[in-house]
């Protein structure tokens, strides 16, 4: 294809050349500088018609795929070894190009064995490059070609047609008389913007429905997931983080991302002299754990069960080497950079202590915390001081349960020692996650799970620190 364009270029320059070769040098300059930009133009114009394509063959015979020359006529073989049934051939092309597709004789028979016992032709079938953004084309028995659709092509025809319905009402309207040109652009205007609402409301009403399928499904998978003792999910991707301040590396797996959430599992991400420092200076807290009353406060709930204990961040002894604010130094500067939060650890919740023991199978009220989400997850707009993101760090891993389970996202975290799971649910648009960092703590069935938790807010500060907003993320001042 690019051939016969440069084919196509060098047959302009030679006509130029002949065209103006009496008038001189200097008009001849003119010319190629004429043609040159003509070309830069035309190169454009073709880059903006460039298409990715996708043929699958299904037929059940070996293919060949030929480009048609639209020049020429010629047929040009893309792929030389043919394709296999089953097989996918992947390339770029341009709109209005089109193809050849050929089944292959047998090399045993000389024939193509047909679409039935009686039928050894060779079949052949033409496809046309559209102006479908990607486009996928599925090649059934005797080479019946079925083009599938991208989201964004479709989205692109609705569109198309929903202007073209609006426009040919508005202008019957102005045709007729029945309003002016400054209607004409209102009513036009009018018709689209309803049209348009319509459509984004039906797709609303699909997704909602969709999520709450979602979430069910989910909902009755979670004990057998939690039972099962799963391993860690499979990464989508896999980093590296270098933590420049200790020249560390730390392998992350990135478990989800999409919108306003991140899971992401971090390996070596805390040492065992950190886990003795926060053990040792929690001992004396320890508590009932608690959860948010939904009214402000905190109250005790059957659906969490452990022990825990807030720890004050000695920040002033940091450049000491103090343990626990070395570790929450790495785990603000990891989050910061996931997530071009620029967080600031002043005014932010005191690092958790939280401790879970297993009594057993028998045991009818494990030490577990069902699902929850730790900030907000409605996919509502985040409030100022409300928390953002999340660090788990497991100190202490028990022999059975006590993984922690992201239902609606699919993921799972097995709990090894020093590793950590971070998640995220503040997107770029300032709106909270929809619910796919919800989590649970497994139940723990045998040994004991100590993790160390650090929740982080966003809008925090010496002047509004965490403990200024109550659990509904108001601040006590502004409650009356």
């Amino acid at each position: 294809q690019y051939a016969s364009l440069l084919t196509f270029g060098r047959a302009t320059l030679l006509h130029y050349y002949c065209k103006y070769k009496a008038m001189g040098l200097r008009k001849l300059c003119f010319a190629l500088v004429a043609c040159a930009c003509f070309q830069v133009g035309s190169m454009r114009a073709i880059s903006q018609l460039s298409r990715n394509i996708e043929i699958t063959n299904k037929s059940g015979h070996k293919m060949h795929v030929y480009w048609i020359n639209p020049i020429t006529g010629e047929e040009i073989l893309t792929n030389s070894d043919g394709m296999l049934n089953g097989a996918s051939l992947r390339f770029d092309s341009f709109v209005n190009h089109t193809f050849l597709l050929r089944e292959t004789p047998s090399g045993q028979t000389g024939t193509c064995g047909g679409t039935s016992s009686n039928d050894d032709s060779c079949h052949i079938a033409y496809m046309t490059v559209s102006d479908s953004s990607k486009q996928v084309f599925h090649v059934k028995q005797g080479l019946e070609v079925v083009e599938k659709q991208d989201s964004k092509s479709t989205s692109f025809v609705e569109s198309k047609s929903i202007i073209s319905r609006c426009k040919g009402a508005t202008k019957t309207a102005l045709k007729n008389g029945k309003i002016t040109v400054e209607e004409a652009v209102d009513e036009l205007i009018s018709c689209v913007t309803y049209d348009v609402a319509s459509k984004l409301e039906a797709a609303s009403e699909e997704i909602s429905y969709q999520a709450k399928v979602r979430i069910g499904i989910a909902d009755q998978l979670e004990y057998y997931t939690c039972a099962g003792n799963l391993p860690t999910s499979e990464p989508i991707k896999q980093r590296t983080w270098y933590h420049e301040s200790e020249d560390t590396t730390s392998n992350v797996n990135v478990l989800h991302e999409h919108g306003a959430s991140k899971i992401h599992a971090i390996s070596n991400f805390i040492t065992q002299d950190e886990c003795a420092a926060i053990q040792k200076a929690a001992k004396p807290r320890l508590h009932k754990a608690t959860t948010a009353d939904g009214k402000g406060g905190s109250t005790y709930n059957p659906h969490r069960k452990a022990m825990q204990a807030g720890i004050p961040i000695p920040w002033n002894k940091e450049a000491t080497g103090d343990l626990i604010a070395r570790v929450s130094r790495r785990l603000y500067d990891y989050t910061n950079h996931a997530t071009g939060y620029n967080l600031d650890v002043t005014g932010q919740e005191d690092i958790m202590s939280i401790q879970y023991f297993g009594r057993g199978e028998n045991d009818t009220a494990p030490d577990q915390y069902k699902p929850h989400c730790d900030g907000d997850c409605g996919g509502l707009k985040h409030k100022r001081g409300g928390r953002v993101a999340t660090m788990v760090m497991y100190c202490d891993v028990p022999e059975r349960g006590g993984s922690t389970n992201f239902k609606n996202a699919g993921v799972t975290v097995k709990p090894t020692f020093g590793s950590a799971v971070f998640f995220s649910y503040l997107g770029e648009d300032g709106n909270m996650d929809n619910q796919f960092t919800e989590h649970s703590g497994c139940p723990v069935i045998e040994g004991r799970k100590h993790i160390a938790v650090q929740w982080m807010r966003l809008g925090v500060d010496a002047e509004n620190p965490w403990d200024s907003f109550n659990t509904l993320t108001v601040q006590i001042e502004d409650e009356d």
